[in-house]
């Protein structure tokens, strides 16, 4: 039976996993905010793991409306489930919006051809429209990366980055459920057991 030291270690050695390996069930985790008062949810994809800063992040536009509920100073949830090691890791943290800074260049450096054309559509996430197509940019031209349409693209863009303050451990099994919780102090991580 791991302790609680295993334990927190092992959960950030899952969630570095699940960042590099686009198969692993904490690839895509569920993030929660709040927009006037009611619960918002949505999968992302995990793109960055600090574990000495205790940092979670992921890359979306700029025109999303989960931007807005961070700037107006929504706190993130997290949610990740694995359903072959029968964990449950549930985390909550700030939310930091990175738009035209150093963070979001160097992310941006990272994005492929493909992915950066996602953030070029016409119109931004959850704006109405009569047309099912929302106006990609030309592949070839990011491939070939013709600075209008990059530079149209990279305006869009935007990392968001999450210093947990909480994470909440849950492992299903038979014989009895185990629970623990990691809360942030001002120089550590205080951890405990829960009841499941």
């Amino acid at each position: 039976m791991l302790n609680l030291t295993e334990i927190f270690d092992s959960i950030w050695e899952a969630l570095a996993k699940g960042r590099v390996h686009a198969r692993d069930a904490f690839h895509t985790p569920a993030v929660g905010t709040v927009r006037a008062g009611q619960p918002e949810v949505r999968t992302v994809v995990l793109r960055h793991v600090d574990s000495q800063a205790g940092i979670l992040g992921f890359h979306t536009d700029r025109r999303s409306p989960k931007v807005q509920d961070l700037t107006t100073g929504s706190t993130l949830a997290w949610h990740f489930y694995d359903h072959e090691r029968k964990v449950q890791i549930r985390a909550r943290g700030s939310g930091l919006v990175h738009i035209d800074d150093e963070v979001a260049d160097e992310a941006w450096g990272e994005v492929a051809p493909l992915g950066r054309r996602c953030y070029g559509q016409i119109k931004g996430p959850g704006v109405s429209s009569t047309d099912p197509q929302v106006g990609l940019p030309s592949l070839e031209a990011l491939e070939a990366e013709e600075p209008s349409v990059v530079a149209e693209c990279r305006e869009n863009f935007c990392v968001i980055r999450s210093r947990l303050t909480e994470i909440d451990w849950f492992y299903l099994q038979f014989q009895g459920h185990r629970r623990a919780r990691f809360t942030r102090t001002q120089s550590d991580w205080q951890s405990m057991w829960v009841a499941p």
